[in-house]
C-alpha cells in the first residue's frame, strides 16, 4: 500500500501540475481535432486562394493574347515554363477536353467536369495533387476554360497524411509531442517548491544558518516566497539566539546570589555567634533573587502577546507625580534634584502597574548613573493624540554603539558593568511595557552645541511616546 502511495503521481505537486496540464492540453487539442474532422475534409471543394487566382489570371492572359502558336502548342510551352504545373483546357461551348490529349491518371475525370460547372475558381485537393479552376477566357472567337493541376509539396503531403490519421493515433502523437514541454513547465514550478521544502526541513532540524539561495533574481511569487522564508529564518535565528543568551544570562544572574547565599549559610554554621549578621546578609540575597525572578517573569509576560494586560483609565499626571516624589527620596542621598514639568490632565488607556514600573525604572536608572550634585529633568508634552515623556540626566551618557542595546534584556554598558547591583532587566521591561501600550522608547546622548565643546556629552535623554486612546 505504501509503495502504491509513493508511486501515485497525484501525491506530489509536480505530478498534479504535470498530469493536470498535460491532460488539459491533450483534451483541448483532441476536442479541436474531433470538431475539425467533422467540419473539414481535405477532399472537399474550397475557394481558390489569392496565389492560385493570380496564376490562373496570368496563364489565361498568355493563352488569350499570344497568336504565335496554336493554343495546344502554347499550353505545352507554358507547362515547360511553369514547372510542376499542368494545364487543362476545355472548350467552354462544347465541354470537350482541348488539352492535354489524355487526362492525368491520378485525377478523377469527374473533378474536371464538376469544376467546369462552377462560376468562380475553386480548388480540389487530394493526397498528391491540387486542381484549381475554372478560369474563363476568350481566344479569337472561341471561349475556353482553364484549370491548373499542381503536385503537392512534400510538406503538404506530410500534413495531409497526418490529417488522415485515425483520431486515436493523433492523440498518441499529440501526447508524445507535448510530453517534454509539459514536463519542463511542471518541473519549473515544482522544483523551487521542493527546494523550499528541503530548506524548511533543514531549518527545522536545527541548522539556523541555512538559507534558500538561487531565487534572489526571481520577480515572481516563488522569489517573494523564498525572500520571506529567508527573512523568517533570520528572525527565527535571532530570536532563538536571544533566548539562548537570555537563558545563559538568567543562569548567571541567579548563580551569583545563590553562591553568596550558600557562603552566608556556611559561615553562619561555622560562626554561630554572628548568625544575626549572616541572616541579614542572606535576607538581602534572597530579596535580590526574588527581584531577578520577578523581573524575568514580568518580561516573559510582556513578550507573550497572547497574555492580555489591564485596560484601565490611567491618570498619567498623577502617576508621574507619585513616581517623582518617591524617586526624590533616593535622589536626595546623592544630592540630586529632580525637576518636573508635567502637564495637567494627561490620561490614557492602559495598565497602570506596568506604566508605573516603566517610568520608575527609567527615572531610577537616571539617578543611579547621575553624578552627585546634578539634576534630572522630567517633562511632558501632548500633541495630536500622542503623549511625549522625556527624562534627561547629567550623567556621562552612553557610547553610541550601545544606545540601541540599552533596552535589550541583561545588557549592561561599560559603566553598568562596574556596578555590582542590577541584572540589566529594568530598561528591557520598561521598553516592552511601553511597546505593549503601542508606544515607543528610545535613548540619545545630550551633546553640547557650543562651538568649542568638541561634541561633549552632557547627559542622556530617554524619550517615551504613548498614544492616548489606543488600547494595548
Amino acid at each position: 500500500m505504501s509503495i502504491l502511495k509513493t508511486l501515485n503521481p497525484f501525491n506530489t505537486l509536480f505530478g498534479r501540475i504535470f498530469l493536470g496540464f498535460w491532460g488539459t492540453v491533450i483534451f483541448i487539442v483532441g476536442i479541436v481535432l474531433l470538431v475539425n474532422q467533422q467540419l473539414a475534409n481535405w477532399d472537399k471543394v474550397r475557394p481558390a486562394d489569392k496565389y492560385q487566382e493570380k496564376s490562373l489570371y496570368k496563364i489565361s492572359s498568355m493563352l488569350s493574347e499570344s497568336r504565335q502558336y496554336n493554343i495546344k502548342l502554347l499550353a505545352e510551352k507554358l507547362e515547360h515554363k511553369f514547372k510542376n504545373t499542368m494545364i487543362v483546357l476545355k472548350d467552354a461551348d462544347t465541354g470537350q477536353l482541348v488539352y492535354p490529349p489524355k487526362i492525368h491518371p491520378r485525377l478523377n475525370k469527374g473533378i474536371i467536369s464538376n469544376l467546369a460547372l462552377k462560376a468562380k475558381p475553386l480548388q480540389v485537393r487530394d493526397e498528391h495533387i491540387t486542381v484549381v479552376g475554372p478560369k474563363l477566357f476568350d481566344r479569337g472567337d472561341k471561349s475556353y476554360q482553364l484549370m491548373l493541376i499542381s503536385k503537392n509539396r512534400h510538406a503538404d503531403h506530410f500534413w495531409i497524411q497526418l490529417w488522415k490519421m485515425p483520431i486515436w493515433l493523433k492523440l498518441i502523437l499529440l501526447a508524445l509531442v507535448t510530453l517534454v514541454p509539459c514536463w519542463l513547465i511542471a518541473r519549473n514550478i515544482s522544483k523551487p517548491v521542493t527546494k523550499l521544502r528541503h530548506s524548511s526541513q533543514t531549518l527545522a532540524s536545527g541548522d539556523l544558518q541555512h538559507r534558500v539561495d538561487g531565487f534572489e533574481k526571481r520577480q515572481d511569487e516563488i522569489g517573494y516566497l523564498a525572500s520571506d522564508f529567508n527573512n523568517m529564518a533570520d528572525k527565527l535565528s535571532a530570536l532563538i539566539s536571544l533566548y539562548k543568551r537570555l537563558l545563559a544570562d538568567v543562569s548567571h544572574e541567579l548563580r551569583t546570589p545563590l553562591t553568596r547565599l550558600e557562603l552566608t549559610l556556611a559561615m553562619a554554621l561555622k560562626e554561630p555567634e554572628n548568625n544575626q549578621r549572616q541572616l541579614e546578609r542572606a535576607e538581602r540575597e534572597l530579596h535580590k533573587l526574588d527581584d531577578i525572578i520577578g523581573n524575568v517573569l514580568r518580561l516573559a509576560k510582556l513578550e507573550n502577546h497572547e497574555v492580555s494586560i489591564e485596560q484601565d483609565d490611567v491618570d498619567l499626571t498623577d502617576l508621574l507625580s507619585q513616581i517623582i516624589r518617591s524617586c526624590r527620596l533616593e535622589a536626595r542621598e546623592k544630592k540630586i534634584t529632580i525637576d518636573s514639568n508635567i502637564e495637567d490632565n494627561l490620561s490614557l488607556i492602559g495598565d497602570e502597574m506596568l506604566l508605573s514600573f516603566a517610568f520608575d525604572n527609567v527615572i531610577r536608572n537616571a539617578i543611579k548613573y547621575s553624578p552627585i550634585d546634578s539634576s534630572i529633568n522630567v517633562s511632558s508634552a501632548q500633541d495630536s493624540g500622542v503623549i511625549n515623556i522625556t527624562i534627561q540626566d547629567q550623567g556621562c551618557g552612553v557610547d553610541e554603539h550601545e544606545l540601541e542595546q540599552l533596552f535589550v534584556p541583561f545588557f549592561r554598558g561599560k559603566q553598568a558593568m562596574q556596578e555590582s547591583n542590577g541584572a540589566g532587566l529594568g530598561l528591557a521591561i520598561a521598553s516592552k511595557a511601553i511597546m505593549r501600550h503601542g508606544g515607543t522608547i528610545y535613548a540619545e546622548n545630550i551633546v553640547s552645541d557650543k562651538p568649542d565643546s568638541s561634541g561633549d556629552i552632557l547627559g542622556l535623554s530617554v524619550s517615551i511616546k504613548l498614544p492616548v486612546n489606543v488600547k494595548a
